[in-house]
Order: C-alpha cells, then structure tokens, then sequence
C-alpha cells in the first residue's frame, strides 16, 4: 500500500507548485473579469454535458457501482472463525467462489486484486500473473479518461488542461501501480479489515477522475497576454495590411497607365458594381444578411473595441510609433485618391 511516508513526501514536493498556480490563477481571474464574457457555442455546450455525464458517471462507480466484495457485504474479515465461515456458506450462492474462498491465501489473492481475477484466471499460478490479468481493465479506464481529455482540451480555453491532465492522469496510474507492487499481505487483513486494496484502488482511481473532471469544468484558460503584447501583436498585423495596400496601389498605378489595361480595369469594376447591385436587391440575400446581423453581440463588440482603444491611449509606447500612423494615414490617402482617380474614369 501507499504509505503516508510517501503521501506526505509528495505533497511537500508539489504543494510550493500548487501554491504559485493557485496564487497565478487568482491574479489572472481578477484580470478577466474586467474583460467582455466570450459567447458560448455549441460545442462549448457540448463540452460542459460531456464533463458532467463523465464526472456522475465516475461518482457513480466510486459509491453505488464498487467492484463486488462479498466480505464487504457481509460484514465478515478474511480470517474467518467457524461461525463466520458457516454464515458465508449460507449467504454466498456461488459454489465455485465459494470454493476457493476456502483457502485463505485465494482469500488474500481475492482482497488484493479482485473477486474477477480469482475466478476468471485460467493461467495465474503465481501474484504477478493476477496483477497482469487486472492490467488491461485498469489500462482501459486510463485510456477512456485520456480520450475524454483529449476531446474537452481540442477547446481554446481548456486546452491548458492538456498538459496538466496527463501529467495527473500518469501520476494516478503510478501511485496505482506502485500500490499494486508494494503490497504487504500480512497487513491485508489487520484488525479485520473488510475494505480491500483492489477495491480502494478502484475508489480512488474513480474519485482521481471525478477531480480532474471538475477542474477542467470549472478552471477555464485566462488570457495571459497582457495589453502591451496584444496591442504589439494588433501593431504587427496593420503593418501587414499596410504593405498589402501599397502593393495593391503599386499594383494598380502600373495597370493605369497603359490604355487598354486601364479600359479592362474599369469595365471590370463596372459589372463588379452591377453585380453587387443585383444581389444588394434579392430579397434572398436581405433575409440572410438580417438574420446573420442580429446573431452578432454588438455591445459584446463594442466593449471589447473600448478596451484596445483604451489601452492604447494608456500605452506610452505608441506615441512614438511614428511610422504606423504614417502608414496608416498614407494608406487612407492613396486609398482616396485611387477611389476618386477611378471615379473620373468611369
């Protein structure tokens, strides 16, 4: 078993950690609740129902659905005296079970590793062989608990749990293991004990899930950036925009100067325009355009335009960022120019 040597050793080692991310994670929601609420979707929905049928799944199995424990049941520990043996012969109705509970070291292999590895074994004639054939079932648990990892972190905010899930899913299954191999038969049965290793382990192993299901339902990823590095990543992208536009006018003052170019550039423009026209006027596309404007959260928009202009009025960094606003205020100019240039040749 895990003895409490251990158990403290490990909670010395990872409490210092605990301490910081629950000291981070405070600070970072005090941040975020000053931001605008991100709308649910329908796979953040889908998400939430998958956690919670997974944690009253595994809440279920750890109180009402236990592995079978006829001593449990019973009220009965493994060294039974001649009464208490009489009183499971009349309450055990399986003969084959009740056979081999007979023999107190099938009782102890029973306590240990379960009442399926006793009777469904064919090839177990020694511990290690009942440890590898309650291997797999265990395993298979693990594996569901990731693959339901894996699918809840595919969402941005959750996707932080990824790394943390493992890592607690891997140190379950260690401390499960380590338990496993480090049994101490004589004090299976100390002071009459009726709840065994195999199933303490699966309680465990069931609450061990629930937990991390809760934490991923509950501790959502907050924004880390702060302003300066979101307005230094917004920065990078306008410069882009800015390149693009003076490419285009670039692009667009060469095909200019050559007449029959210049000719295909405005009928080209005059049928775009004609088209846009035909469609502005279906009534198909007014339905489809009112229905897809009233699914947007403008004041949801607008809060969150407040923010970026506010930090950007606070961030002195900005103010001598010159060569952006003289982008921007070139872009807009030639922008301009371009649109009434093509205006007088239409």
């Amino acid at each position: 078993m895990i003895n409490s040597e251990l158990t403290v050793l490990l909670t010395l080692i990872s409490l210092p950690f605990l301490i910081e991310k629950g000291r981070e994670f405070m600070r970072q929601r005090t941040l975020n609740l000053q931001r605008p609420k991100r709308n649910k979707t329908k796979v953040d929905y889908f998400i939430t129902s998958l956690l919670i049928s997974n944690f009253i799944l595994q809440i279920s199995f750890a109180i009402w659905l236990k592995p079978p424990n006829i001593f449990r049941d019973i009220g009965l520990p493994l060294k039974t005296s001649a009464t208490s043996a009489r009183i499971l012969k009349e309450t055990l109705t399986d003969k084959v079970l009740l056979k081999k509970l007979e023999s107190y070291e099938n009782r102890l292999i029973y306590s240990t590793y379960g009442q399926e590895a006793l009777l469904d074994c064919s090839y177990c004639y020694h511990l290690t062989d009942y440890l590898i054939f309650i291997l797999p079932n265990i395993t298979w648990s693990y594996v569901i608990m990731t693959s339901i990892l894996g699918i809840v972190t595919m969402l941005k905010h959750k996707s932080h749990w990824r790394t943390y899930g493992v890592i607690w899913l891997l140190g379950s299954g260690f401390l499960e293991l380590y338990a496993f191999l480090t049994v101490d038969f004589s004090k299976v049965d100390s002071e009459g004990n009726i709840e065994f290793l195999y199933c303490n382990l699966d309680f465990y192993r069931r609450l061990s899930f629930s937990m991390l299901t809760l934490a991923i339902l509950f501790f959502d990823k907050i924004d880390e950036r702060n302003d300066l590095e979101t307005l230094t990543d917004i920065t990078k992208k306008l410069e882009a925009i800015i390149y693009k536009s003076k490419a285009l006018d670039l692009q667009r003052t060469i095909i200019l100067r050559d007449s029959n170019l210049r000719r295909l550039f405005v009928e080209y423009y005059r049928r775009a325009e004609m088209d846009d026209n035909t469609i502005e006027l279906d009534p198909e596309y007014k339905e489809a355009k009112a229905k897809a404007l009233s699914k947007l959260n403008v004041e949801n928009l607008t809060k969150e335009a407040e923010i970026y202009v506010d930090g950007i009025i606070k961030l002195e960094e900005l103010e001598t960022d010159t060569d952006l606003a003289a982008g921007i205020q070139s872009t807009s100019s030639t922008t301009t120019s371009s649109s009434s240039s093509k205006t007088k040749e239409s």
